[in-house]
């Protein structure tokens, strides 16, 4: 059974896709690892309720940077699945 050009390229973008998510998801674990660090008493201390608002700012930020980067992944992924099912 032979595919058209255009099956095997939409069959190569979904592998592709699948592969930047699992790429993705590997480096989940070292990036909440680099969280952690940066959130303890020796960096930034967002424990400590008496810090500046600057860097209670910047903890909030530095917390959002997990679920952003999920989210661009899935966006990522997600744009090279459906690229070539809709052109």
């Amino acid at each position: 059974m032979v595919m058209n050009k255009g099956a095997q390229v939409a069959l190569i973008s979904l592998m592709v896709g699948v592969m930047v998510f699992m790429l993705a998801m590997v480096f989940i674990d070292p990036l909440s690892d680099v969280i952690e660090e940066t959130r303890n008493n020796t960096q930034l201390d967002c424990s400590n309720s008496s810090i500046s608002d600057g860097k209670k700012a910047t903890c909030l930020i530095v917390d959002l940077i997990l679920p952003y980067f999920i989210a661009i992944i899935i966006a990522i992924a997600g744009a090279l699945i459906s690229a070539r099912f809709v052109t």
